[in-house]
Order: structure tokens, then sequence, then C-alpha cells
């Protein structure tokens, strides 16, 4: 599936999105730190990462895992790739809020 509102992104990017029809998009967790590189290069200030572990039966399980309440989009960017390097995430997607 692509994400027709954000064509910057690469079609890999796109492809791989997770885009619920609330308008929430979510990449894996081995594509996020690109999904957030892509979103903070265009200008786009990433306010929250949340970690989900979908179930078979479409349902999640979502852990808040950070936030940002600034306004810098180059330390918003840092600040959510630093807490992706945690290691032991608890899910396999990353919902990026920007």
């Amino acid at each position: 599936m692509t994400v027709p509102d954000l064509p910057f992104l690469s079609d890999d990017l796109q492809r791989s999105a997770r885009c619920d029809p609330n308008g929430e998009v979510s990449w894996p967790i081995f594509q996020a730190s690109a999904a957030i590189e892509a979103l903070a290069g265009s200008g786009r200030l990433i306010l929250g990462l949340d970690i989900r572990d979908y179930q078979s039966d479409g349902t999640f399980i979502e852990v808040p895992w950070s936030s940002y309440t600034g306004s810098d989009v180059e330390e918003a960017r840092v600040l959510a790739l630093s807490v992706l390097d945690h290691g032991d995430l608890p899910g396999e997607w990353v919902l990026i809020t920007w």
C-alpha cells in the first residue's frame, strides 16, 4: 500500500507503511529510522513514537515510547532516533506521529 499524501517518501517506505483508517501511519521497526529521517528531512516535526505489536485478529498492543513537545525539527529527529536505539522494543511496528 502506498501513502498517497506522502509522495516524498521512497517507494519502499510507502509500500511498507501500514496506514490505518484514522490516518495513523506506522512502519516495521527495521524501517522506522528511515521513515523518521525522511519525515524530518522534509520538515515534518516528529511528535511521538508508539511501539505496536499487532495480533492475528488485527488488534494490537500499543506502548507509548517517546514524545516531543518542542518545535525544533532536528531536535525531535535526534530524540526519535535515539529512543529507537533502545534495542529490546515491545513490538514489531512503530507508529510515528508528526
